[in-house]
């Protein structure tokens, strides 16, 4: 008789076997059979057992064949991995494995997205994956974004009048009441209407500018 070098039991040659991942010799007790596996393609050969000593052991290979694209397959009533019919626990778990490498991709890709500052189809991602949190930080990045980069553009563009000796002026979208515009008009001065105290749109403000200084 035999002694498992792992829990210690005396088990016959025939009970002993192998993790196929770690390597770690264990008896039927220890190792759990999650599937069988064609490894000699010699006719009349039998499919071999495949074991693993722990959950983390199973989780480590079906990873590694997820990520280079293997999918389950029908195998009549059972289910495969590329190539090794699993036991139906198993194979339960693998369509676990499957969706969390799916949705590692999909936060992949948002994090590309938000590096490219599409910041609308990265906070769609979010939504689908039901990260609600991030979804709307996304979002109010994206406004804090816009709202930076158009100040940015009234000040240049005032600047440029300044240089150029230009002056225009704006009309308010609520009241109609002429604002004057200059080389020395504060970019605060143009955040609302003097005459009707509307707030005024700062992109609308930006392509007026920029129509005025004769950058279209």
């Amino acid at each position: 008789m035999a002694v498992c070098p792992t829990c210690g039991s005396q088990v016959g040659y025939s009970n002993s076997g192998m993790c196929v991942v770690c390597r770690k010799f264990g008896c039927d007790s220890c190792l759990r059979l999650f599937g069988w596996a064609q490894v000699d393609s010699r006719p009349g050969s039998l499919p071999v057992a495949q074991r693993v000593c722990s959950a983390d052991c199973f989780n480590q290979w079906a990873w590694g064949h997820v990520q280079q694209g293997y999918a389950l397959e029908a195998w009549g009533q059972y289910w495969s991995l590329r190539g090794t019919r699993l036991e139906p626990a198993f194979a339960t778990l693998v369509n676990g494995v499957v969706a969390a490498h799916r949705r590692s991709l999909q936060l992949s890709h948002a994090e590309h997205l938000v590096e490219a500052e599409r910041f609308e189809e990265a906070a769609k991602i979010y939504e689908q994956l039901k990260m609600w949190k991030e979804a709307g930080e996304i979002r109010r990045r994206s406004r804090r974004v816009v709202t930076t980069q158009v100040h940015v553009d009234v000040n240049h563009l005032i600047d440029q009048m300044r240089q150029g000796g230009l002056a225009t002026t704006y009309s308010c979208p609520a009241c109609r009441s002429p604002i004057p515009i200059s080389g020395t008009t504060s970019p605060n001065a143009l955040q609302t209407c003097g005459y009707c105290g509307s707030a005024i749109q700062t992109t609308d403000l930006v392509e007026f500018l920029t129509r005025a200084v004769g950058y279209r």
